[in-house]
């Protein structure tokens, strides 16, 4: 995706401060961010189809993000997706492997790799 063109990325994330630093960053590349704290939540968003790639976490209360993941994926063709974790689990890593478009990012990551990660899922909504 080029960078002149804004794109709308969906965050699922129940951590308000992590929540709210991936907002900043999506916004300091000119990008839409469209916020929820949960998987539940973030399915009722009417607008969901029309994102251009979402990341999730992890561990959410309720529904897991690669539950949600699942879920979408069951429903249609979801946007690419980044599962964002705080656990170095290589469980986390084959469940993803086994969702269309999904990589995984380990949270403390510095803001230069999570803008990496992010480009490769824009790339991939092309």
């Amino acid at each position: 995706m080029s960078v002149e063109k804004q794109a709308r990325i969906v965050i699922v994330e129940d951590d308000p401060d992590v929540r709210d630093s991936l907002c900043a960053i999506i916004a300091a590349l000119g990008h839409q961010c469209v916020a929820f704290e949960s998987a539940e939540s973030t399915l009722a968003y009417h607008e969901l189809g029309q994102c251009d790639c979402l990341l999730v976490d992890f561990n959410l209360p309720g529904m897991s993000g690669t539950d949600f993941l699942q879920e979408l994926q069951q429903a249609g063709d979801p946007p690419p997706a980044c599962l964002y974790t705080g656990r170095v689990d290589p469980r986390i890593h084959d469940a993803a492997a086994g969702l269309k478009n999904t990589m995984v990012l380990e949270k403390g990551n510095d803001s230069m790799s999570i803008v990496t990660h992010l480009q490769r899922l824009l790339d991939k909504s092309e």
